[in-house]
Parts: structure tokens; C-alpha cells; sequence
């Protein structure tokens, strides 16, 4: 590249709308509809998610955000989890070839594994607790649940592989922040953000997707860090004030359409389908609260959700992993109609294409 070309891209660059990228949790099911997503938007307007000014993740938000932020392309995590063959080593970058080598089943048959060790078999944080009781207006009902229960027992370690894989210690190259919980403050973490605590970006995703009773709390620098979405299964506030052009956020935990439920089958189990629907609900007015805020601060968010669509193949049960195929798959096709004919997404889309060139 010559000097003169170097420099036409360098100011490319600094004119380029600055497009920050927020991914929720939900799960292995969560992380599936967030690679259909990515990749989908990356179809439509030539936008690489792995450019994105800063990337925040949530839980199963944090795996797929720390991939993208150290520079795996959508495609590979698309077709990597809808097992399709994955492009040659020719058309990769060099850390990509490293997680072609591990099929997914290595992950998913060690996704359970137990720590070995006694959890704290309930009150895993009376900090969260007393602070819920204290400062009710700061904090979450899921909080308060968080730091009744006891502590989970199975490891993180599993998870924070597929990250170590590619990026086997330091940060990521791109802006990251993988969201937690400070169990032992009852406050929120997000690791890679100015001020949090230092750590490697393998575990803080370790941190991020510890749920409570189910998976061991995760140490960092003697504090115990739990899963983000205790707080928030979203977490897009945090970019409020960012002086970014774009929030685009993507939540597989909230919906404003709903599944639909027809079947014998689904009339038995009417309780789990309406438990169902009130969680996405209770999530979208969380969400809806943060969108408000981000956008007060004079940030535009597009915020995608799964559609009646995509809930038609989402499991009920979010960490069942044969369902992933068909939940990415979906999530592709739904996020590319409404990119194509949605009107209110258009100007994030222009935006996006701004981006991209």
C-alpha cells in the first residue's frame, strides 16, 4: 500500500461511522441466534461485527462478543455452529485455522463439567441481598434471587476454552467488555472497560457466563464474579454516553411477537409457554428502560429481537445444544428480511453501509 493510499484510508476510517455493538445472554440456544444475526447483518450491509467500536457481552453475549472483538470473521461462527464446513485456512485469518481444528463436539460433550469442589450451598451473597433491600431502585429482582441462592457447582472451564483457543491470554484487539457481577459487592463488573480489574479475556467470558447455582462463581483477584445478566440480561446502558453513531443490540432473551402455541402439546404445558412469555416480557421493559436511556443521550439503537419466527424453533430450554443448527439458521433468514424490508431499520441500515465502506 502506498503512502497516499495509507493515508485516503486512514481518513476513510476516522469519518466512519463509529458503531458500537451490544450482545445479551440467553444460553448456548442465545448464542446460536446471535452468530444467525451477526452473520445476517454482515450479508446485508457489508458491515464486519468484528470492527464495531466497542463490543459489550452478556453471558453467552460474551463468547460471541470476545470472538469477534479478537477478529474471528461471523461467517466462521455461523456455519461453526451450524456444523457446515467451515472456509479453507487460505480465506481465514491465522487465529481462525487454530478453531477449525476443534470440532464442536469437544465443547458441548465437556460443557457440564463438575468443579470438584463443596459450593456454598445457599446465601451466596448477602451483599446482593442487602443491597436489593437497600437500594431497590439500583439493582434487580434477579439480583436479590442471585444472592439467596447458593453458589453453582459445575465449571466455567469449558467456556473459557473456546475463547483461550484463539486468544490464549491478554485482551482482545478491538474493545471488549465482558459484563459480570461482583458477588462479594453485589455490584456490576464489566472486565475490559477502564477501571474494572484486570484480567485475561478468557475468564472474564469464564465470569460472565457463571449462572448462579449452576455454574462456580469465578476468581478475580480474590473476588467471586457471576454472570452479567443477574443484572441485566442486556446490559445496554453501559454504552449511554459513548459518542457512538449506532447501538446495534441483539437480545435473544426479550420479543415483542411471542411463540405461538397450537398443539395438544402445548396447550398441556400452558404454565412453561406463559412463564415463557412473562420473562420476555419482564426482560423487553428492562431493555426497553436502557434503550431509553441510550438514546436520551443522542445515541440511535437498532434493537433486534427474536421474532414469532425464531421462537418457533427456539427450544424451551435454552442450553440444549442440538437445537443451535436450526436456531442460527432461522435467526439468518429473519434478520435479513428485516433488513431488507423493515422501514424502521432503514436508517441503521444506511448507517451500517456507511460503515462498511
Amino acid at each position: 500500500m502506498t503512502e497516499d493510499t495509507s493515508t485516503a484510508a486512514k481518513k476513510r476510517a476516522a469519518s466512519a461511522p463509529r458503531i458500537g455493538l451490544v450482545l445479551g445472554g440467553g444460553g448456548v440456544i442465545g448464542h446460536a441466534y446471535l452468530t444467525g444475526v451477526l452473520e445476517g447483518i454482515r450479508r446485508v450491509s457489508g458491515w464486519d461485527p468484528g470492527d464495531a467500536e466497542v463490543t459489550v457481552g452478556t453471558s453467552a453475549g460474551s463468547v460471541c462478543g470476545a470472538l469477534s472483538a479478537i477478529g474471528l470473521p461471523s461467517e466462521l461462527m455461523f456455519r461453526y455452529v451450524c456444523r457446515e464446513d467451515v472456509p479453507s485456512e487460505e480465506e481465514l485469518p491465522d487465529l481462525a485455522a487454530r478453531f477449525r481444528e476443534r470440532p464442536d463436539e469437544e465443547w458441548t460433550e465437556r460443557l457440564y463439567r463438575p468443579t470438584g469442589v463443596a459450593p456454598r450451598p445457599f446465601l451466596s451473597s448477602p451483599q446482593a441481598v442487602l443491597r436489593a433491600l437497600l437500594r431497590p431502585w439500583d439493582t434487580s429482582l434477579d439480583m436479590f434471587v442471585a444472592g439467596l441462592l447458593g453458589e453453582g457447582f459445575l465449571s466455567t472451564r469449558t467456556i473459557g476454552d473456546i475463547v483461550e483457543v484463539v486468544q490464549p491470554s491478554g485482551w482482545t484487539r478491538r474493545p471488549f467488555w465482558a459484563v459480570t457481577v461482583d458477588l462479594d459487592a453485589g455490584t456490576r463488573v464489566a472486565f475490559g472497560r477502564s477501571g474494572a480489574p484486570r484480567t485475561d479475556v478468557g475468564r472474564a467470558v469464564r465470569a460472565s457466563c457463571a449462572i448462579p447455582a449452576v455454574f462456580a462463581p469465578v476468581r478475580v483477584g480474590g473476588r467471586r464474579y457471576a454472570d452479567g445478566g443477574i443484572w441485566s440480561v442486556s446490559n445496554l446502558d453501559l454504552v449511554a454516553g459513548e459518542s457512538l453513531d449506532l447501538v446495534v443490540c441483539i437480545n435473544p432473551m426479550s420479543s415483542l411477537e411471542g411463540r405461538s402455541y397450537e398443539g395438544p402439546v402445548d396447550r398441556i404445558t400452558s404454565a412453561i409457554h406463559d412463564l415463557e412469555r412473562r420473562m420476555h416480557l419482564r426482560f423487553g421493559r428492562r431493555l426497553g428502560w436502557e434503550r431509553r436511556r441510550v438514546e436520551r443521550a443522542g445515541t440511535p439503537v437498532l434493537l433486534i429481537q427474536p421474532t414469532a419466527a425464531d421462537l418457533e424453533v427456539f427450544p424451551l430450554n435454552l442450553m440444549n445444544a442440538e437445537g443451535r443448527p436450526a436456531v442460527a439458521r432461522r435467526a439468518l433468514e429473519t434478520t435479513i428480511a428485516g433488513l431488507e424490508t423493515r422501514r424502521d431499520w432503514l436508517a441503521s441500515l444506511r448507517i451500517l453501509q456507511a460503515a462498511a465502506t
